[in-house]
């Protein structure tokens, strides 16, 4: 076991230091911490995440940001990721005892295959944090006894200097310094990212960094967008113009250029004069990510673009680049954002060429810079973390917004023309929501003649006698007389929001969307899912060893858990469905060994949907369900607990439920888990956070809380963190926020834990995998008084509570409610 050095040393009993036996999964953004160490050597401990550790070195003098100065580093065991918070006073007598003060935390990235750096002792990495930033390296050089000796170095970049760790510390007190102190030691990012790695790439070979990687020609994942309505703050971003053409994505393999749209069709015989232009770049291979685009009159026209497209005219079409995921052999993805667009503005100005430009960025100043769009009457801007990599999924590291509003939405009939006008009268519109099209309305303004020629022509190629949607709130006359036809031509509206009946306020139509399908549009991909699954007529569920004893003395068995499952589905669904998952099987009973699983494997049943999940430099697909069926797959498989993400399938990374875990130590009383719980509910309404019960069907409570829009999992799980901290702080002698038996002797542990990148908690209805059969069970909060323990529900009575009672969550989806600043 990797914790067996780690726990040998230490008496639990004696020390408040964490056991490490409830850390959750690892994330698959990793993190590092520094801790100052005041033991009988005062020393720095530095530790990296790694394969659920953490990695940790004990370092006498501290980080140093001067390139020329080696710090030693010398190898210590492995610690528990909760060690990660840990601060506080190691007793007397105890292994390390002294007090413990975390100095910085962060994430932290290899630059290649950590794997192989730590075997071979060059580990390159790159921090995250608060105070360390930028490049390292850890370098092994020999043994002192039993343990590795290396070397911690910082990298010549643009957070390097003549500073070390003991600049951030409090002279007389030995202590951290406050953030706000910190500043007058530490430049602002501004400063930084301005001075960073474009000054230097001109001086390096263009493949310096990066991971060594062979690619093919064929199209990759492009990196997407989520919506704001305000642009970021801060100087962790960059902004960029949004341009108005058409996303398009350029590999090279063995020096053969191919283009491609967004969502992988291949455009290199419709462009061959962007084709020669990447050619002259005389690329060995490489990925290019950017918009293609026409100008008139030195602005971006997307008409033009489509007239370009369509032979209409022959202005040249350019393509605007603004990221480079891969060069010359080299992926470039794990680098941060700001290096990557240095290596490709160099690029561009070492071969310059008419239809290749490069898209400049400001960092900082997303207000002014989204004024001037504005101002400009252009779309918009598109914004981007600083530092991100490149993930090609919509994590949240890019956002996009736009000075006027614009949708995409599935055309689904027409009306005819009146008056002098020629083609059609206006567009029916339906977007998808939850698996169906909902109709939104017209848009019959915003037409060029043309426009009203070749929309006729190409809708009336796909006409059907009747649509699918529901389009009652049309009139009688517009129903009898509308032209239905099959929903797959995408186009793109402008309007003021949405209004009564859910339509369209003041549409006006921008655009056809040839670069587009209906499965990029809304949540169509799940759409399209449900549809599927409805249109095809699945074999009954044949489950196996159904009269096996799972529950021991209780003698529920395996065809009472599916028969539960199958019964409360219509409840369990909405908790579980479109989630990753963890799930705990229990092949021979709760009485034998269980184990947890995540990922996808063979033969788990047909209904078990992939969700891909980046893991460090490599994918990997997780667990997901979307019906019944897939649930019982599961169940056939022998599960009985279900722990999804608090994030949905399509975004894992942002957090939309946050859960305080409240756990009382045995000796607790159950009246104080309850009075627990209302503090928890008045606290959060204080700061305006309307929040959700539940028992945990073990031992303690939920406190559920919906984010809407969702948020980034470090300041969702920051925020619990402080919340937890803060009720410790006002009852000492009744909560405890440290993990710990020693800690939690007599208290409630208000476990925050769960709300980190890759952590779950229990599910709604969920069974647990205790003797007791225990379920848990949403409850309404006037509901609490009745309760007398966290397992009152089980699976022989949580049937008919639901049946009685209606179900407390069911608006939880709709509460709108963002983090406030703490």
């Amino acid at each position: 076991m990797a914790l067996r050095e780690y726990r040998r040393k230490r008496n639990f009993g004696n020390t408040p230091e964490p056991s490490g036996n409830s850390d959750g999964d690892e994330s698959t953004k990793r993190i590092f911490v520094v801790q100052l160490h005041h033991a009988s050597h005062r020393h720095y401990d530095f530790r990296l995440e790694w394969n659920g550790v953490l990695k940790s070195w004990a370092v006498p003098k501290g980080p140093s940001f001067d390139p020329s100065v080696k710090r030693l580093a010398m190898e210590v065991e492995d610690h528990p990721i909760s060690y990660a918070t840990f601060e506080g006073d190691i007793p007397k007598g105890n292994y390390g005892a002294g007090h413990v003060d975390v100095f910085d935390h962060g994430t932290w990235q290899p630059e290649g295959n950590a794997r192989d750096g730590l075997a071979r002792g060059d580990l390159k990495f790159t921090l995250h944090g608060d105070i360390l930033r930028g490049s390292w390296v850890l370098v092994r050089t020999r043994k002192q006894g039993t343990k590795n000796q290396w070397l911690l170095i910082k990298h010549a970049d643009g957070y390097s200097g003549p500073r070390d760790a003991n600049d951030f510390l409090d002279a007389e007190k030995d202590r951290p310094l406050s953030a706000k102190d910190r500043k007058k030691v530490w430049p602002s990012e501004k400063t930084v990212a301005k001075t960073s790695t474009a000054a230097k790439a001109s001086k390096e070979p263009l493949a310096s960094k990066g991971v060594r990687e062979s690619i093919t020609g064929e199209a990759f994942a492009p990196e997407l967008c989520r919506t704001l309505t305000t642009p970021p703050l801060g100087d962790d971003w960059l902004h960029e113009i949004k341009w108005d053409g058409y996303r398009m994505l350029a590999t090279v393999a063995e020096g053969k250029v191919r283009l491609w749209s967004r969502n992988a069709i291949e455009w290199t015989h419709k462009l061959p004069d962007l084709v020669k232009a990447i050619a002259s770049l005389k690329l060995k291979s490489a990925q290019l990510d950017g918009e293609m685009i026409v100008l008139r009159d030195g602005r971006d026209d997307f008409n033009a673009l489509q007239g370009r497209l369509s032979a209409e005219n022959h202005d040249p079409a350019l393509l605007v680049l603004f990221d480079m995921p891969h060069l010359n052999g080299y992926s470039l993805r794990d680098l941060p954002l700001i290096e990557r667009k240095a290596k490709l503005e160099e690029l561009l100005s070492r071969h310059e060429h008419p239809l290749l430009r490069f898209s400049a960025h400001e960092v900082g100043n997303g207000e002014s810079v989204f004024k001037q769009s504005a101002d400009a009457r252009r779309e918009g801007i598109v914004s981007k973390r600083v530092d991100s990599a490149y993930a090609g999924t919509r994590n949240g590291d890019w956002v996009k917004v736009k000075a006027r509003p614009s949708d995409e939405f599935v055309v689904i009939g027409f009306t005819e023309p009146k008056g002098s006008r020629s083609g059609l009268g206006a567009l029916l519109l339906a977007r998808p929501v939850k698996g169906q099209l909902v109709y939104a309305g017209r848009v019959g303004t915003g037409f060029s003649d043309e426009h009203l020629r070749e929309l006729r022509k190409q809708l009336s190629r796909t006409t059907i006698k009747q649509t699918a949607t529901d389009v009652s709130v049309l009139p009688a006359k517009d129903l009898r007389e509308a032209h239905w036809v099959k929903p797959k031509m995408i186009i793109e509206v402008f309007h003021q929001g949405i209004g009564g009946q859910g339509l369209l306020r003041q549409p006006a139509f921008k655009a056809i969307r040839v670069d587009k399908s209906i499965d990029d549009i809304g949540d169509s991909a799940r759409a399209k899912r449900t549809s599927k699954s409805k249109s095809t007529k699945s074999a009954p569920l044949k489950l196996t060893h159904s009269e096996r004893n799972v529950f021991g003395a209780t003698g529920i068995t395996k065809g009472d858990v599916a028969d539960y499952y199958s019964k409360i589905a219509d409840r369990i669904l909405p908790e579980v469905a479109d989630r990753p998952l963890s799930i705990l099987r229990c092949p021979n009973g709760v009485g034998a060994p269980c184990f947890f699983q995540k990922h996808i494997k063979q033969g788990m049943g047909d209904h078990i949907v992939p969700v891909r999940i980046r893991e460090g430099n490599a994918t990997r697909e997780y667990l997901s369900v979307h019906d019944t069926e897939g649930l019982l797959d599961l169940v056939q498989m022998n599960v009985l607990e279900f722990h999804p993400w608090g994030a949905k399938a399509d975004d894992v990374e942002h957090c939309d439920r946050m859960v305080f875990d409240l756990d009382p130590h045995p000796t607790v009383e159950w009246k104080r888990v309850v009075a627990a719980a209302r503090d928890m509910k008045t606290q959060l309404e204080s700061i305006g956070l309307q929040s959700f019960l539940r028992t945990s069907g073990g031992k303690g409570l939920h406190v559920v809380v919906p984010l809407r829009p969702a948020s980034p999992w470090d300041v969702a799980k920051e925020f619990c963190k402080s919340v937890a901290q803060a009720m410790t702080a006002l009852r000492p002698k009744e909560y405890v926020a440290i993990a710990g038996e020693k800690n939690r002797t007599g208290r409630i542990f208000i476990d925050w834990l769960r709300n980190g990148r890759g952590a779950t908690s229990i599910a709604s209805y969920s069974v647990r995998a205790r003797e007791s059969a225990g379920v848990a069970m949403p409850l309404a909060w006037n509901q609490i008084g009745r309760i007398k323990r966290g397992d009152q529900f089980t699976i022989e009575n949580a049937v008919a509570w639901t049946r009685n009672h209606p179900d407390p969550w069911k608006n939880i989806d709709r509460i709108e409610q963002t983090l406030p600043d703490l």
